[in-house]
């Protein structure tokens, strides 16, 4: 998730959103995507994406703030400094270290600087 900046509005509550929205990656279909060991599907299933969106975005909506879904793909592979791609890029789980330009940080980081940049192109920003 990210929050990013947006053309604002007013939600129910009639508060202005002062121009922010929250990116959120569009997981529906994930778990069709995903096929791997039994322990792995047994922990996606459990994971109800739906409805931490729903929620969200009820609260989202209450404050005014727009909700955007970005594509997924390649967040966790792409360096938010330079824009390569590479599944070398995360050999480990936690961090990242980028092959070309040498940016490193955290892996939970660069996926959140990923999707509000996704976020941000989506908008025009």
């Amino acid at each position: 998730m990210a929050i990013v900046p947006s053309a604002g509005g007013r939600g129910k509550s009639g508060r202005k959103s002062e121009g922010k929205a929250i990116a959120l990656e569009d997981l529906l279909g994930i778990r069709e995507r995903t096929k791997d060991s039994k322990k792995f599907n047994r922990m996606m299933s459990g994971w109800n994406f739906r409805g931490l969106a729903s929620f969200i975005g009820y609260k989202a909506a209450l404050a005014g703030v727009s909700l955007i879904y970005v594509d997924p793909k390649e967040t966790s592979k792409t360096c938010p400094k330079c824009g390569n791609i590479s599944s070398h890029n995360r050999k480990v789980q936690g961090w990242f270290r980028y092959t070309k330009c040498g940016y490193q940080s955290d892996a939970e980081r660069v996926g959140a600087l990923n999707v509000a940049a996704k976020a941000l192109d989506a908008l025009g920003a």
